[in-house]
């Protein structure tokens, strides 16, 4: 094998693995289990204070921008209070890092929920412990406040008993593990934390996330992603209609659109 052909396979692998981590590679649709539903949301209920973690993130915004469209009170967490200052009085930003505890007891006091949609982060620069530090705060911050409802955004590569994935699947885990095993462990780690707690978090494991806003209803499924694809405001719209919803509780289903 020439050393071309080596360099346009190693970085094809990257890619790939990337993209697997947050999400999924890209390939033919497979069939629909029989455990997949039609995804829908619930009508906002505006007392609620929803603390948001990721709030200035692609997938984060549309969060934010739905919540405010349906009419839900957020409480935001940024390094960067300046990008979110187009908002006005219409959040409250607090200051910090998700990886200090202060910052998050401070995010949650008059929470009632927490949605996270945190990236695990991929350069060099990049702590390797990112999720599974914040949402050990997280969980530290919702026993003070008495919160239970806690729902994460996460990757398609993370494994939950239960699962039944296709080979489309099954390789997207498998490179993922071979060129970012430190970012998928931080990953499966903060499962592994959930589970032991006892919260009531939802995590959704999702393909690759694209900016597109809302088409249609997305698919959820418990056994194996069904599409390589997810549209950002078909995430959002997954997640905010969880907050009132047991369906998913102490559970990791795939999300993708259709």
């Amino acid at each position: 094998m020439t050393r071309t052909i080596r360099e346009h396979l190693s970085r094809l692998l990257a890619v790939l693995a990337c993209l697997a981590l947050l999400s999924a590679c890209a390939g033919p649709q497979p069939r629909l289990g029989s455990d997949a539903i039609i995804a829908s949301s619930r009508p906002a209920t505006q007392d609620t204070t929803i603390a948001l973690l990721g709030g200035t993130g692609m997938a984060g915004s549309h969060i934010l921008q739905q919540a405010l469209a349906r009419g839900y009170s957020l409480r935001i967490l940024s390094r960067s209070p300046q990008k979110l200052a187009y908002l006005g009085d219409r959040v409250t930003v607090v200051s910090g890092d998700a990886r200090n505890q202060n910052a998050i007891d401070e995010l949650l006091t008059g929470s009632d929920v927490v949605i996270s949609a945190i990236g695990p982060g991929n350069n060099s620069q990049s702590p390797m412990d990112l999720t599974i530090t914040v949402t050990r705060n997280v969980l530290t911050a919702m026993q003070h406040h008495q919160i239970d409802r806690y729902i994460l955004v996460s990757g398609a590569g993370v494994v939950i008993p239960g699962d039944q994935r296709n080979a489309t699947g099954w390789l997207m885990r498998q490179l993922v593990k071979l060129r970012y095993r430190s970012l998928l462990a931080d990953r499966q780690a903060e499962y592994e934390m959930l589970a032991k707690s006892q919260s009531n978090w939802t995590l959704v494991r999702c393909p690759l996330i694209d900016s597109t806003g809302f088409q249609r209803e997305p698919v959820a499924s418990l056994l194996s992603p069904g599409s390589f694809n997810l549209r950002a405001g078909e995430l959002a719209d997954f997640v905010l209609g969880q907050i009132d919803s047991d369906h998913y509780s102490r559970q990791g289903p795939f999300l993708y659109s259709q």
